[in-house]
């Protein structure tokens, strides 16, 4: 692509994002207008904000260690400590439009490790990634009839969730046409890419369901503090994270997925807070806008701060005394 036509493709990506964020927030802005809105109130239940904001590193922590298990057995002999930061400072590439600069971030972090090429990251990277939200799709597809969630909502999202759901397995072909296309550019000697073994992809599917749970127990918290009397519905909030992640990361020109999840979170919370009265679309628009502060908050926290320990001991090692 040429330069001119890549600067047009993410100026058209902008520009949709916008549009679609200025949408979502007209959207959000009249479900808001409303006199119930104002009754809410967290109060002493604020500090259920830390436990949201660790369950969420928690859940980042389970991926970022899947996608260093990755590496590990492409032969890349990264510390563990080293494998995870990378995997958190990753994170703000994701708010760049194509999160392209998520794998950028860590091949730049990784340069210095042996083994680890840029195919090699690169393909890990996307093999977690499938592997995650394949995890999350089979939770949602399995639990939705449970969730409480009904009406035009639902209708044909199981299809979509179990297709999703049998993505990773057509990685096994990908890494053979790699390996293939590699042999033909460099020669026969070139070097492979190993095909993740199969035990390794059922560890995966379990580990990120895991790291999904957390979410949905971090989701829990938030709900509680705004509104401690909702019902406890675990199932419907293992599928409204699931689901509204997977969208928001489909949606690869929105920043972080911003607006496209927290839609997505909102009419699956709408559903579940039908029965209290009041304004539960209203209500749903609230939890999910704090649980993006509070998620945002410490992921920017935590990758900011190891982004700048990665710095300090790279200009340590650089300079010594």
């Amino acid at each position: 692509m040429s330069p001119s036509r890549k600067r047009l493709w993410l100026a058209a990506q902008a520009v949709l994002a916008f549009a679609i964020l200025v949408a979502v927030g007209r959207h959000f802005w009249k479900l808001l207008d409303d006199d119930a809105i104002a009754s809410l109130s967290i109060g002493h239940r604020a500090w259920y904000l830390i436990p949201t904001g660790l369950l969420y590193l928690g859940a980042h922590t389970i991926w970022g260690t899947y996608w260093w298990m990755l590496l590990r057995h492409q032969k890349v002999q990264v510390a563990w400590t080293t494998g995870v930061r990378a995997y958190y400072v990753s994170q703000f590439g994701k708010y760049v439009p194509g999160k392209v600069w998520v794998l950028l971030l860590r091949m730049m972090i990784l340069h210095h490790v042996p083994g680890a090429t840029k195919r090699i990251v690169g393909l890990t990277a996307m093999y977690e990634t499938l592997i995650n939200m394949a995890a999350g799709a089979m939770l949602a597809a399995v639990l939705i009839p449970y969730a409480g969630i009904g009406g035009e909502f639902t209708q044909g999202r199981v299809p979509f969730l179990i297709a999703a759901a049998v993505l990773p397995l057509g990685l096994f072909g990908l890494v053979r046409l790699i390996n293939r296309i590699t042999r033909l550019k460099y020669g026969a000697d070139a070097q492979a890419v190993s095909n993740t073994p199969l035990w390794l992809l059922l560890v995966g599917v379990v580990q990120t369901a895991c790291g999904w749970c957390l979410l949905a127990l971090s989701l829990r918290l938030i709900t509680w503090v705004l509104w401690p009397t909702v019902p406890e519905n675990y199932a419907t909030e293992l599928v409204s994270v699931t689901a509204s992640y997977i969208v928001g990361f489909l949606a690869f020109f929105m920043p972080g997925g911003i607006g496209a999840r927290e839609l997505v979170l909102q009419e699956c919370l709408a559903w579940r807070l039908s029965g209290m009265g009041g304004n539960p679309a209203g209500h749903a628009v609230v939890i999910a806008v704090l649980l993006r502060l509070v998620w945002t908050a410490v992921e920017v926290l935590v990758a900011g701060s190891l982004y700048l320990s990665t710095k300090l001991f790279r200009r340590k090692a650089e300079n010594p005394r």
